[in-house]
């Protein structure tokens, strides 16, 4: 077998890149995306209670750093909307699932940081004053689901938009086998 008919079988076919693009990466999007606009506007409608909320998990001293709680009142939320936007839209879809992935890795860390010291009673606001699967104290549902919402984002992050992202469009996404590592070494190697 030559060298030529090997790489030909190592690459998926153009049709297998329609049907993931299709059936997984665009449902993903969606859902994932949508999942985190909804919840960046629920919390916009409630900036204080969503500071309540951030206070309620006692990661930061609340007398000492305010200023913090009040700036991830305020930021969050947007930054969640705009990372869900671009995620649907399939622009900057890695960048966008990098931003998620890490808001959820960060979720997670503060929901278990709750949990594991009994002496904070919390409500988790995820959702602003919407409760979307869980309760509305902090559990291990909660923990459950952003685990659950952390695989697409994994995903999303290794395989990008696909074929009906506007990555594609703006030519972001040019490898058509799926993600491509580079680094860029600088210069002429000096």
């Amino acid at each position: 077998m030559s060298a030529a008919t090997n790489t030909s079988k190592s690459k998926p076919s153009n049709g297998l890149l329609w049907v993931e693009s299709v059936l997984l990466q665009l449902p993903l999007r969606l859902a994932l995306g949508g999942a985190f606009v909804f919840a960046g506007y629920t919390k916009m409608n409630g900036v204080q209670s969503f500071a309540n909320a951030i206070k309620g998990f006692q990661v930061v001293d609340a007398s000492k750093h305010g200023y913090l709680i009040q700036s991830a009142a305020y930021t969050m939320p947007w930054v969640e909307m705009v990372a869900g936007v671009l995620l649907i839209l399939g622009l900057w879809t890695r960048a966008s699932a990098v931003v998620i992935w890490l808001l959820l890795v960060g979720f997670i860390a503060a929901l278990i940081h709750v949990i594991m010291d009994e002496s904070i009673s919390a409500d988790c606001s995820c959702f602003g004053d919407i409760n979307l699967v869980c309760d509305a104290a902090v559990g291990w549902c909660q923990v459950i689901r952003d685990i659950v919402m952390l695989v697409p984002a994994t995903y999303l992050v290794w395989r990008q938009g696909g074929k009906l992202a506007l990555d594609r469009a703006c030519g972001r996404n040019l490898n058509e086998s799926g993600p491509e590592w580079t680094v860029d070494r600088g210069g002429d190697g000096a």
